[in-house]
C-alpha cells in the first residue's frame, strides 16, 4: 500500500515537473538567462572590481594610483600589474571601497587554502556561493565562464553544420539525378561512422582548442540537416512560383537561394534548436573525457570530470554542472518543440 502511494506521488511530481519545464514562459526565461550569462560572463565573475568608489586611503598609503574600473581596464589593456592587485583583501582591510561582480572571483584564480570548500551564502563579505574545487577555484565562476564556452562552441558548430548541410542538401534536392545519387551515397557513408567515436578520433590527433572543437563538431553534424534540406527542396522545386522563376530565365543558384531555401527556414530552425542541445551534450562529454575545451578554460564537462575524484565529499561539483547541462538541453529541446508547433499551424 505504501509503495503504491509513493509511486503515485512520484508519478504526480514528475508530471507536474515535466509540465513546468515545458512551459513556454519558463523555456524563454532559461534561454534568456543562458544567453545573457554567456554573453556577459566577464562582467558576472571576476576578481577585478567593476568600480572603485573610495581609493584615497590606499593611494595615500602606497603611493600607487588605482584605476577607477579595473575590470573594464583589464578587458581592453593587458596590464599584469593591475591584475596582480588583491582587491578583495584591500576591501577587507578597509583601504578601498569597491563594487564587485556577482561572483567576486576569477575562474582561473587558485586558493589552495580554500580546498574543496562547500557552498556558502552568508557569514562574510566574499563567499563561494557554489563551493570550490580541489585547487580552491570558485565553482560558480567556472560554471559562468563555462556557460560562455559551451554556448559558443555549440552555436558556432551548429552554424557550421547548417552552412554545409544547407549547401549540400540544396544541391542534391534541386539538381537530382547523378548529383543527388552521389551526395546521398556520401551522406550514408558518413552516417555509418558513430559520431562520438569519430569526434574522439579526430580530436585525439588535433591540438585541443576551442576552434578545433567547433570545427570537428560542426563537420560531423551536417548530415541530418542535408537530408532535411534535400527533402524540402525536392518538395518545393515544382511549385508554381519556382517554375515561373525558371521560365523567366533565373539562374539555378538564384532560384535555390532566393526562391527555394526561404521556404525551408521553418524546419531548419526546429532542427537547429535540437542540434544545439545535442552539441552541448557532445561538448560536455568531450570535456569530461579531457579532449574538449582546453585547460585552463573552464567547461561544465571539465568540472564534472574533476568531481569524479571526490564523489563523497564534493557533491556540489556534480550537482551544479549536471543541473546546468540538464536545463540547457531541456530548454533547447523545448524551444525546438515550440518552433515545430508554430510552423505546423
Amino acid at each position: 500500500m505504501l509503495k503504491h502511494r509513493m509511486r503515485e506521488y512520484l508519478s504526480f511530481f514528475w508530471r507536474r515537473l515535466s509540465q513546468g519545464l515545458s512551459s513556454e514562459r519558463l523555456t524563454y526565461t532559461f534561454l534568456f538567462l543562458f544567453v545573457f550569462t554567456g554573453a556577459f560572463a566577464p562582467f558576472l565573475a571576476s576578481s577585478q572590481p567593476l568600480f572603485i568608489y573610495d581609493k584615497a586611503g590606499y593611494e595615500s598609503k602606497s603611493g600607487t594610483a588605482l584605476k577607477r574600473s579595473p575590470l573594464l581596464y583589464t578587458l581592453f589593456y593587458n596590464d599584469t600589474q593591475v591584475e596582480k592587485i588583491e582587491y578583495r583583501r584591500l576591501v577587507e582591510k578597509g583601504e578601498i571601497g569597491a563594487i564587485f561582480t556577482l561572483v567576486p572571483y576569477s575562474p582561473y584564480e587558485t586558493e589552495l587554502e580554500n580546498y574543496l570548500k562547500p557552498p556558502r551564502f552568508l557569514g562574510a563579505r566574499f563567499v563561494h556561493y557554489l563551493g570550490t574545487d580541489e585547487n580552491g577555484r570558485d565553482v560558480a565562476a567556472r560554471l559562468i565562464r563555462g556557460t560562455r564556452n559551451s554556448l559558443l562552441v555549440s552555436l558556432v558548430a551548429v552554424g557550421l553544420a547548417l552552412a554545409i548541410g544547407v549547401f549540400v542538401g540544396a544541391l542534391a534536392g534541386y539538381f537530382g539525378g547523378w548529383v543527388d545519387m552521389v551526395i546521398s551515397r556520401f551522406i550514408e557513408i558518413v552516417i555509418c561512422f558513430p559520431k562520438l567515436i569519430l569526434i574522439i578520433a579526430v580530436m585525439a590527433l588535433k591540438k585541443p582548442s576551442l576552434l578545433n572543437l567547433m570545427i570537428v563538431i560542426g563537420l560531423t553534424s551536417w548530415t541530418g540537416i542535408a537530408r532535411l534540406v534535400r527533402g524540402e527542396v525536392m518538395r518545393v522545386r515544382n511549385f508554381d512560383y519556382v517554375q515561373s522563376a525558371r521560365a523567366t530565365g533565373g539562374s539555378s543558384w538564384r532560384i535555390i537561394f532566393i526562391h527555394i531555401l526561404p521556404a525551408t527556414a521553418g524546419p531548419l530552425s526546429v532542427t537547429a534548436a535540437f542540434d544545439v542541445a545535442e552539441a552541448v551534450l557532445t561538448e560536455s562529454a568531450l570535456s569530461f573525457l579531457g579532449i574538449g575545451v582546453p585547460i585552463p578554460e573552464p567547461s561544465w564537462g571539465d568540472v564534472l570530470k574533476t568531481a569524479q575524484d571526490f564523489p563523497d565529499i564534493a557533491w556540489w561539483m556534480t550537482l551544479f554542472p549536471g543541473l546546468l547541462i540538464f536545463l540547457t538541453v531541456i530548454t533547447f529541446n523545448n524551444l525546438g518543440d515550440r518552433l515545430r508547433q508554430k510552423f505546423a499551424r
